[in-house]
């Protein structure tokens, strides 16, 4: 009976193949860890962001404490400036300017009062790159009016194409003490207080998109216009 014998390999040759193996394979884990390494340090230390509750309490002031041309050098060349309640919606620094000026004496007789505004919260961050929102590409949905689909969407859409690198949501409260009608509501002599949202997106620290939302019920009830809402509904059995 013939045996058959494997190839053999002298000691010298498998030593010097053991020793490449391990050298492949220490480089391979260490590429491997290094490369761990390096994820987990940039998921602990994320990109710095630029803006912070003070910067956010400094704009939500400035149209009152430092006028409306300090105000123009915080938005971007391209903007979207947008106030929901009021339906108000301005893309121009001329625009900006003119919206704002009335605001500039913020004394006790300034014609368009006193207004102090407090930050009580800023949530924000960057994007790991410059980002644009998804927005819909359906078209009008069905059973919708086709004009009031476009007149809601139209202001929404607005800087859609702007790019930004970091974001920003704040939410403030308003005093206002009021020496005239405000914006064609009667307000003289009267004091009003509420509460409001602002959402912004800013590329390389200047903002694109700014919309506010604002609590205009309440607004109107302490100013008389309309009704407190009724809570009848307490009484539901």
């Amino acid at each position: 009976m013939t045996m058959k014998h494997e190839p053999t390999i002298d000691l010298a040759r498998r030593a010097s193949l053991g020793a490449t193996s391990k050298a492949t394979l220490s480089a391979a884990a260490i590429a491997l860890l290094a490369s761990g390494g390096a994820m987990a340090a940039q998921r602990a230390a994320p990109p710095k962001r630029r803006k912070t509750f003070r910067s956010a309490q400094d704009w939500v002031t400035a149209f009152f404490e430092k006028g409306a041309d300090v105000v123009l050098g915080y938005y971007a060349d391209k903007f979207v400036w947008e106030d929901v309640e009021f339906g108000q919606t301005i893309t121009t620094k001329e625009e900006l300017y003119k919206a704002f000026v009335v605001f500039n004496n913020s004394g006790p007789g300034s014609p368009f009062g006193v207004h102090k505004f407090e930050m009580i919260s800023y949530d924000g961050g960057t994007v790991p790159a410059r980002s644009r929102p998804e927005t819909r590409q359906a078209g009008v949905p069905a059973g919708w009016d086709e004009a009031q689909y476009a007149r809601l969407t139209k202001n929404m859409l607005l800087g859609s194409d702007f790019d930004y690198d970091e974001w920003g949501y704040m939410q403030w409260v308003w005093q206002a003490g009021h020496n005239a009608d405000f914006f064609g509501i009667p307000a003289k002599g009267k004091t009003t207080y509420t509460r409001g949202t602002t959402t912004q997106h800013y590329r390389d620290g200047k903002i694109v998109r700014c919309r506010t939302h604002w609590n205009f019920r309440e607004f109107a009830i302490q100013l008389g216009v309309i009704p407190p809402p009724d809570e009848a509904w307490r009484n539901n059995k």
